[in-house]
């Protein structure tokens, strides 16, 4: 802890001796030059993001700026005179003022009110951003406002799908990054309070600290100056459903939803607000499709049942816009998310007995400061404060039972248990315009309290896996027909009956983890010519829980266009950059070694027949001990380090004739020091004959207790081609579509996987699970005239998932039943050998021989998604 402190103080220091003298410079030369400032509103005082502001001076030199989220404009190094500003933005009518004077030291900024356009015969066409050698106008970045907003999903969960799916594959091992108002770690809001949506914008800002691509930001509604409110309801059932082809009939659906919003003033000119509520009920499904045995005669028989999982949320949203004075403006939002979940766990092998209940109440609260410090310098203060809280029900007086590849039955062995979570985040950061520079700096510091109370398995779960003479469900019908007819246990597994583990834990349920990071950046964007702009950053991150403490994190990237320059607009546009990101490690995987260490909780798993024999009682985890179970504990590698990224791009965008945007980009991705666990204490290759033998490394310290280490061994390489078009061309024609070709391979897929092999990590390497090859989204709005509807289609097209194909076997003795399969050449699909497995993913054996070379991971890949949301309005 104190080396962290340490470390930060060190870090924070060489900000400040870095910065100083650029940030005296540019304060020093803020004189002899104006800027000009203001916000584009509407008529009833919502900001237009987005509009393009226009000053020309009186040799008719222009200069051009976009609003921002805010719909504020800054438009510095002007000389001081008279100008000529326009502003423009679709459906809206254009503003022209010819008398603006602009000087040096103005300070009152100009606030420009658009009317909406009038329905008239002939068509206007709003001016549309050309080419940019900005970053904050990329071509592969995708703005979603008004009617492309109102397309998204209502329901919550489908709204966040449809968002992920729009933006792509991401690149981080963490998936793409999701900011709420700038902020991370909050809940997406209703659509109604949603006031814009920006995707995959300027990727390698030295101020974020993961890739944007992949990256959603999502903007709230203001107030408004004039009261104002709407209100909404949708239903949908199963009418409308397609039948689920492992069931006869449709299954029970039903989604209702209602909610509205209220915005007006507070004190007029300064101070507005926009409340938002929404509640949604969902009679949701699941499908189990298991085999079991009947009750009655013992037999196997295919269980096929849909299971209605209802869930309920309340959604309440305020937020207050305060104009403090002049030069500064505060922010304040709060968010209450009330989540509840009946028959969790259901689905697939699980049967309903293994069913829970959850609920989850998140409070958030943000506060952001932004303060006009001259003509050419803006700071940003965001404080954010996250309450969690998620509780589960479930049964855990009796035990699981896990029959591999057949079905999963008895308790949902959750208990009673809860998390609580409580976050704060403090950000700074500083905008200076200096001439041809831009120059952007600023720290992150943020913390959580984490609290976690589970009794998770405190009943116990019992495996039964398949070998090479019986499958799993045979193992267990034997063992059930067994008892039956009053064998006695040691009967039952001398015929190849029994249990093959046992897993339970017990002790103290409750563990508590405090962790901090801190971020600090600087960035210098600086127009070299009017068809170049060249930048670099530099980040540094830290963070308390391990040690690592050297993750700098320089950013450079470019952006020129051949043709472009001064008063020639550019129709070509090169983008190129490399960039180092660090990923934070998060404190699930402190709390897990800390929780099981050996002494406050213990896991214990059991694969002694002695023990096993009891199957279906369940022994105490005082017995255990007493009998000297064997025990699971976990650690964190002490030379762990937090994993990094080295990340390059280069893009073309073009425009098209009709003023269609094209634009294709090349990344590659490469990780290394990804996470993943291994049991250290696994019985050594060719000595594992069966349960409880094998030479084990940790013998005269640990015994054959596995030791489950959390580690960063693990790497991963991405490539990413990506090709998009695009055109805005009024509020009632809009079009984007994307194809994205994804390729990444790596050798873990997270903190807790487990290798089939704990001394051969060569064989792990295969598709990520996230590897989807083949994406593709179209979207836009669409006006019929005469029929004055708006159509605003949404279609999402991606291929196939990757899975791990497994065995659900242990036969290398490291307590996982992960194992792989390899390849069966020349097998007999007809009469196949024992062992043998003839699937559509190909042919497998199950029993490798050792040294056999087994098949990749995630080699087997799921069905496509098409998905098609229409709003006609």
């Amino acid at each position: 802890m104190n080396s962290f402190y340490r470390t930060m103080m060190r870090c924070s220091l060489a900000f400040a001796l870095v910065l100083a003298p650029g940030l005296t410079s540019a304060l020093a030369q803020t004189s002899g030059t104006a800027t000009l400032r203001g916000q584009v509103t509407d008529e009833f005082g919502g900001v237009v993001v987005g509009a393009v502001v226009t000053v020309a001076d009186a040799t008719g030199v222009e200069k051009t700026v976009t609003t921002d989220a805010e719909g504020n404009f800054a438009l510095a190094g002007l000389a001081p005179g008279k100008y000529l500003v326009r502003a423009q933005a679709g459906g809206f009518a254009p503003y022209e003022n010819a008398e603006v004077e602009i000087a040096a030291g103005r300070r009152d900024p100009l606030n420009i009110r658009l009317g909406v356009a009038l329905e008239r015969q002939e068509v206007i066409v709003s001016a549309e951003s050309p080419l940019s050698i900005d970053e904050s106008n990329r071509a592969d970045a995708i703005v979603l406002r008004g009617a492309d907003i109102d397309a998204l999903p209502d329901d919550p969960d489908e709204l966040a799908a449809a968002l992920a799916a729009l933006a792509g594959p991401s690149v981080g091992p963490n998936g793409g990054q999701i900011l709420i108002d700038g902020f991370e770690g909050g809940t997406i809001p209703p659509k109604s309070s949603i006031r814009e949506v920006r995707i995959n914008e300027n990727p390698l800002a030295a101020e974020r600290d993961q890739p944007g691509f992949g990256g959603i930001q999502i903007f709230t509604k203001p107030g408004t100056d004039k009261f104002r409110g709407s209100a909404y309801t949708t239903f949908m059932d199963e009418s409308f459903n397609s039948r689920n082809p492992f069931v006869e009939s449709r299954a029970p659906f039903q989604f209702r939803q209602f909610g509205g919003n209220v915005s007006g003033t507070i004190i007029p000119k300064r101070a507005s607000f926009f409340i938002d509520f929404d509640r949604s009920e969902t009679d949701d499904n699941d499908l189990i499709n298991a085999i079991i045995l009947n009750d009655t005669t013992l037999q196997q028989e295919r269980f096929i049942s849909s299971v209605v999982t209802p869930n309920r949320s309340i959604n309440f949203n305020p937020r207050f816009d305060y104009q403090l004075n002049t030069n500064n403006t505060l922010v304040a939002r709060y968010s209450m998310l009330h989540v509840t979940n009946a028959n969790i766990g259901v689905g697939q092998f699980s049967l309903e007995s293994r069913s829970f209940d959850t609920s989850r109440t998140a409070h958030t609260l943000q506060l952001t400061e932004t303060a006009v410090l001259n003509q050419s310098a803006i700071n940003e203060t965001r404080f954010q404060y996250i309450h969690n809280r998620r509780e589960q029900n479930g049964d855990n007086s009796t035990p699981a039972i896990n029959v591999q590849d057949a079905f999963f039955g008895g308790g949902s062995q959750v208990g009673q248990s809860f998390t609580q979570d409580k976050r704060w985040e403090v950000t700074n950061t500083t905008t200076i315009a200096k001439g041809k520079h831009s120059v952007k700096f600023g720290a992150r510091l943020r913390g959580v309290n984490y609290t976690d109370f589970s009794e998770n398995n405190f009943g116990g779960t019992y495996i039964f896996a398949g070998s090479s003479s019986q499958s799993a469900i045979e193992r267990f019908q034997l063992t059930r027909q067994m008892q039956q007819q009053g064998f006695t246990p040691q009967q039952i597994r001398a015929a190849g009956g029994g249990a093959t583990q046992l897993n339970i834990n017990g002790g103290e349920p409750e563990v508590n983890v405090t962790q901090i990071d801190f971020g600090g950046f600087v960035q210098d964007e600086w127009k070299l010519r009017p068809n170049l702009t060249l930048g670099a950053g530099l980040r540094y991150e830290n963070q308390t829980n391990i040690n690592s403490n050297f993750n700098f994190a320089p950013r450079l990237f470019f952006s020129w266009s051949p043709d472009g320059g001064g008063q020639k607009p550019a129709k070509t546009v090169i983008r190129g950059g490399f960039g180092i990101f660090y990923d934070r490690i998060n404190e699930n995987m402190t709390l897990n070694a800390r929780r099981f260490n050996g002494v406050d909780q213990l896991q214990f798993q059991i694969t002694n027949p002695a023990i096993l024999d009891l199957f279906p009682a369940i022994p105490s985890v005082e017995q255990l001990s007493g009998l000297g179970g064997t025990q699971v504990t976990r650690r964190v590698a002490e030379d762990l380090q937090a994993p990094y990224s080295y990340t390059t791009g280069l893009m073309l965008e073009r425009q098209l004739p009709y003023k269609f945007t094209f634009f294709s980009a090349f990344i590659t991705f490469r990780t290394r020091h990804l996470l993943r666990s291994r049991n250290i204490n696994a019985p050594l290759p060719g000595t594992y004959t069966g349960p409880g033998t094998g030479v084990f490394p940790l013998a005269d310290t640990n015994g054959s207790n596995p030791v489950y280490l959390f580690e960063s061994s693990g790497n991963q390489n991405m490539k990413m081609l990506q090709f998009g078009m695009q055109k805005r061309l009024s509020a009632a024609f809009s079009i984007f579509a994307n194809y994205t070709l994804f390729n990444v391979k790596s050798d873990t897929d997270g903190p807790f996987s487990f290798p089939a092999n704990s001394y051969d990590l060569s064989s792990e390497t295969g598709r990520a699970p996230f590897d989807i090859r083949h994406r593709f989204a179209l979207g836009g709005s669409f006006g019929v005239p005469y029929l004055k509807l708006l159509l605003n289609p949404i279609i999402i097209a991606n291929s196939g998932r990757p899975f791990n194909i497994i065995t659900g076997r242990d036969n290398n003795g490291d307590g996982r039943f992960e194992d792989r399969p390899s390849f069966a050449t020349n097998a007999d699909c007809a009469n196949p050998a024992p062992g043998i497995r003839c699937t559509p993913y190909g042919n497998f054996n199950l029993n490798p021989a050792l040294g056999e070379e087994i098949i990749p991971r995630n080699f087997g890949e799921g069905p496509g998604f098409l998905s098609f949301n229409l709003r006609i309005s």
